[in-house]
């Protein structure tokens, strides 16, 4: 663990919390580090939070729907029971969309993801496909990469 001490007179970027210590980083003229560049380069490619993100997001929405059409569903999403599946599938229905719902279950699933993703998928009407893995071949896998 590195000494705390050493941080207080490190440089640190001049928008975010990022010091020199952080892996891979570098700073331009101003101080500014490499990943923020790196976002404000993300942002102007693809219109985060302004209007020219909002419409190539509705231009991915209306291809997704013109392509599901007449299909039972026009999108599928991976759940697993955490906060950031159970949001995805609240936005999907949202934004109108059709997703069949997939689980990877590897029998390690908590008790509360289980009844998080039925619950889920209940109250949204959502449909389910769990593919349950053989745990013992799951974990002979696993092993071989230890």
């Amino acid at each position: 663990m590195q000494n705390l001490n050493n941080h207080h007179n490190s440089q640190v970027c001049s928008k975010c919390i990022y010091d020199e210590f952080t892996p891979s980083i570098t700073f331009n003229s101003d101080g500014v580090c490499n990943y923020c560049l790196m976002i404000e380069q993300l942002v102007e490619e693809y219109g985060t939070g302004m209007q020219k993100g909002q419409d190539i997001f509705n231009d991915i929405l209306k291809k997704i729907k013109h392509d599901g059409r007449n299909k039972k569903y026009d999108c599928v999403i991976g759940v697993s029971g955490g906060t950031d599946s159970s949001y995805m599938l609240h936005k999907i229905k949202e934004w109108g969309l059709r997703p069949l719902a997939v689980h990877y279950d590897n029998t390690w699933n908590s008790a509360i993801a289980s009844q998080n993703i039925a619950i889920m998928l209940t109250e949204l009407d959502i449909d389910l496909y769990t593919h349950v893995v053989n745990n013992s071949e799951a974990d002979s896998i696993f092993k071989a990469f230890f």
